[in-house]
């Protein structure tokens, strides 16, 4: 491994170690008690955490074997804590977790797409397509729940027919089809 890699490695394990944090924040709070996507997120976090640091303490070097420092431990829980205690619903919360661990997910892209090594860039594809699926599902949670706060609610047809529930109304009906 040379430096570059090295950083990258660290920088990835520092977000995954983030993300846990602010799962397990979260997941400590009334809004969102042990939700399972926290608990998915924190999980998945964990495993890409645990692969790299096994990966760094692989190292021959001595200077290249070390652990995630106390400081970056602190801040993580310092900032997992003031995010839990920000957020008051479960949609807010969410979507808090949901861009951090979009952000994880670039930064695994990236350390995938720029490692040398094929058996750590099969771990980190696992990971990938794990940590994806969880994104997906948060989108469509936050994304559902917020569509159904913000949708008007839908008046039934006048005249009875059953064809107002599967179109939407548009103002001003045109007898011709728009492609």
């Amino acid at each position: 491994m040379i430096d570059q890699e090295v950083a990258r490695l660290r920088q990835l394990r520092s977000s995954a170690l983030r993300v846990r944090a602010i799962a397990r924040a979260f997941a400590s709070t009334r809004w969102a008690l042990h939700d399972p996507l926290l608990s998915r997120g924190a999980c998945s976090s964990w495993r890409i955490a645990r692969v790299v640091s096994g990966r760094l303490k692989r190292h021959p070097y001595a200077r290249y074997q070390k652990d995630a420092s106390i400081g970056c431990l602190i801040r993580n829980r310092v900032l997992a804590s003031w995010l839990a205690r920000s957020t008051r619903s479960r949609l807010r919360t969410l979507t808090v977790f949901e861009s951090h661990l979009r952000r994880l997910a670039r930064q695994l892209d990236d350390a995938r797409a720029l490692t040398w090594s094929t058996d750590l860039s099969d771990t980190f594809g696992r990971s990938q397509i794990e940590i994806k699926s969880l994104v997906a599902t948060l989108a469509h949670e936050t994304n559902g729940a917020a569509d159904t706060e913000r949708a008007p609610k839908r008046e039934s047809p006048v005249n009875g027919s059953r064809v107002g529930d599967l179109v939407p109304r548009i103002e001003g009906d045109w007898p011709y089809l728009a492609f």
